[in-house]
């Protein structure tokens, strides 16, 4: 596998008043192309915020995230927006689909910051529900659906610009054992088979256990990253 990501010695801080409160300290840790890491940790110990850095959403207070050698934290807002349109997809635990859209429709949300036609965005929109095998709802709104199948909207809308790296937080954890037990089963299938790079925040240890190696946070620092592939369920 090629180097896709390298966090090095990023730390965020924040302040509250007079005071600086650390919520990352000197992190370090590479993602591989086609790579699948779970990032679990205690709440309150930083993933979210390491994930919205390594997402381009939020950035380090100090330190360097590098996507394919480029230092994507000295990028400027609108730069740094187009690069997080084109390389990378998020999932979410709340699903965020827009109730006023059918399920195409909101896939297709991301495309519109892209330059391609009408056409070619409901083509790849529904292309990426067929992945998820929910082309036959397409037409439905997020209403008209289960949890699960909302989810799996959400991760078809990640999908769909064919991004780099995929980013979910928490993707099972407003979903019940099957619904969850089925993204996963998705999650696992892109990585596996359309080799897509995945790094997921989950509490979930069986969750976790579906990645190839797992990182670990606590109180803002790396404890452990398990760079060995553990067992996964056939």
């Amino acid at each position: 596998m090629d180097g896709l990501l390298s966090v090095q010695q990023v730390s965020k801080s924040y302040s509250r008043g007079e005071q600086d409160v650390s919520v990352l300290k000197d992190i370090n840790f590479e993602v591989q192309a086609g790579d699948y890491v779970a990032l679990m940790g205690p709440s309150g110990s930083g993933k979210t915020t390491l994930l919205n850095i390594i997402g381009g959403i939020d950035s380090p207070t100090s330190g360097r995230v590098l996507m394919e050698g480029a230092d994507i934290s000295q990028l400027a807002d609108a730069e740094l927006a187009a690069w997080r349109t084109s390389n990378v997809g998020f999932v979410f635990q709340q699903y965020n689909l827009l109730p006023v859209l059918t399920a195409v429709e909101n896939v297709e949300l991301p495309l519109l910051l892209l330059d391609m036609t009408k056409d070619e965005r409901r083509r790849r929109a529904l292309t990426a529900l067929e992945i998820v095998g929910l082309k036959p709802r397409a037409h439905h709104y997020p209403r008209q659906m289960s949890g699960g199948e909302e989810q799996r909207t959400s991760v078809a809308r990640a999908l769909v610009t064919d991004p780099k790296l995929i980013i979910a937080d928490e993707p099972t954890g407003n979903l019940d054992a099957a619904a969850a037990s089925n993204v996963l089963d998705l999650l696992q299938t892109l990585n596996e088979k359309f080799q897509k790079t995945i790094l997921m925040v989950t509490h979930d240890p069986g969750a976790a256990g579906r990645a190839k190696r797992t990182v670990r946070l606590n109180k803002g620092a790396l404890v452990q990253d398990a760079g060995q592939p553990h067992g996964r369920p056939q």
